[in-house]
């Protein structure tokens, strides 16, 4: 038998592909059902800071008849431009009326700085309470041209200086700084748990007994559904996890839906008397109309947009392909394969690359909420694999067409029991994907051998050659 030299780099390649597509198949099997470990534990958590404190009982520092000069209020901001403020933002305001001073007390600070993206990655990205100038903060939100309004509390004056207390013990050093979570721990969260420490769990007590219609998931898109590539991708990293069925509790994880819970909610005063939690609400700034796009009053799914996305770059594909097939102008036959195999490339790459990104946030950070994700079954890390066989097809490589078909055939089967198996374990596998799983169907049936076998056959395109 004869040596090539050749060989040994061709078999090493074959070998090196064979392992990385064990891997990604065990790994990817593995991660839908190895959790990157519970939740960490926060000392300087919302619920740990409270669980030792007592408004009722706590003696204030400053003099019970001067208490009556403080007010206390919450402020909400509108929606900002950056994606961190596209939610809004809550504060809680202390006034002196006799000095004519505003602190906010503020649960959102956070800085890009200090490895801002690697901590964010990992899911331990760390926020901090700060006592700032209230005016100056709203002179900032109303130069963004941001919604600002404000609800005057109506709690005894003892428990306000308790409250004035327990923020000022919050924003010493070793408690200042805590683990932020989107929908467990932040400004509005944080504020929501000391207002119901503060009426003894009376405010806890009453969420928790009202359903939301709307999941975690679906409150979520009513803030994003105006940037559907950002909607999509914050949909197709998140698990079943958010889908679950909520109280009006969770739901103030939002700061209008907690401003609107403040508005409606009465407690039972130690008299005995049922008063409002709101005395007042006013709103000292307004967004001007046509600024950014409005958050929606109800979640609208975005399942038909991302098929007809998925469809239209499918059938591209498939006009493409038709030229390839019937072309007898080689100008036009290869003009079109080079845009098929560019096009094919930019989707596999980018999703490719998204499903690296999951995989990690499934197993190796603190992302709870990426844990347990179907998405990573049928838009998975072996797309980086397919966007290098689309490469080559545009520089003419026909087997490299051949195994790109036969890879979107292989995930359009897989998709489609995906489909089977939600229909028929309704209450098993509750994530709601249709937005992904329908982005996916047509980009891999319109590129899948099934339909389209017996025109290539037919038409002789595809042989044993290399090249066109």
């Amino acid at each position: 038998m004869c040596y090539d030299e050749r060989m040994l780099p061709q078999k090493a390649i074959r070998l090196l592909s064979s392992l990385f597509l064990l891997f990604i198949t065990l790994t990817q099997m593995g991660a839908i059902s190895v959790k990157g470990g519970a939740p960490l534990e926060d000392p300087a958590g919302s619920q740990a800071l409270l669980r030792e404190w007592s408004f009722s009982n706590k003696e204030p520092e400053l003099e019970p008849s001067t208490s009556s000069q403080f007010e206390l209020l919450v402020t909400t901001m509108g929606r900002g431009d950056p994606l961190y403020v596209w939610f809004g933002h809550s504060g809680l305001v202390v006034t002196d009326k006799i000095q004519d001073r505003s602190v906010m007390y503020d649960y959102g600070i956070f800085s890009f700085d200090d490895n801002f993206y690697q901590t964010f990655a990992l899911g331990r990205l760390n926020y901090e309470v700060w006592a700032t100038s209230a005016l100056a903060r709203y002179d900032l939100a109303k130069s963004e041209d941001r919604e600002i309004s404000i609800i005057t509390l109506n709690l005894p004056e003892k428990t306000k200086l308790d409250i004035i207390h327990f923020l000022n013990f919050n924003l010493q050093p070793e408690n200042s700084t805590y683990l932020y979570h989107h929908y467990r721990e932040n400004c509005a969260t944080r504020i929501r748990d000391i207002l119901d420490k503060a009426v003894g769990g009376q405010f806890s007590a009453w969420a928790q007994s009202i359903p939301m219609e709307e999941t975690l998931r679906q409150l979520v898109m009513r803030h994003t559904y105006a940037s559907p590539f950002v909607d999509w991708t914050l949909n197709f990293l998140q698990s079943g996890e958010i889908d679950h069925p909520i109280s009006l509790w969770e739901a103030m994880f939002l700061p209008a839906v907690l401003e609107q819970a403040l508005l409606d909610f009465s407690y039972i005063q130690a008299n005995g008397k049922l008063v409002p939690l709101a005395a007042k609400r006013e709103i000292i700034n307004t967004e001007p109309p046509g600024r950014r796009p409005a958050n929606l009053d109800q979640w609208q799914s975005m399942t038909l947009p991302a098929f007809l996305f998925g469809l239209g770059i499918g059938l591209v594909s498939l006009v493409l392909l038709r030229i390839i097939v019937h072309s007898s102008i080689r100008f036009f036959q290869r003009g079109s394969l080079f845009l098929y195999g560019l096009l094919n490339f930019t989707w596999t790459f980018v999703l490719g690359a998204l499903s690296l990104l999951l995989l990690f946030m499934m197993t190796i950070s603190s992302h709870d909420v990426t844990y347990w994700n179907e998405n990573i079954f049928f838009v998975t890390p072996w797309l980086l694999v397919m966007a290098l066989q689309s490469l080559k097809v545009a520089f003419g490589n026909q087997r490299s067409l051949r195994r790109f078909r036969k890879a979107n055939t292989f995930f359009l089967v897989l998709t489609g029991i995906s489909i089977l198996f939600k229909g028929v374990f309704v209450d098993f596998l509750i994530q709601q994907n249709w937005q992904i799983i329908f982005t996916m169907l047509p980009l891999y049936l319109c590129n899948s051998s099934i339909p389209f076998e017996k025109l290539f056959v037919r038409k002789r395109i595809i042989d044993d050659s290399d090249e066109f």
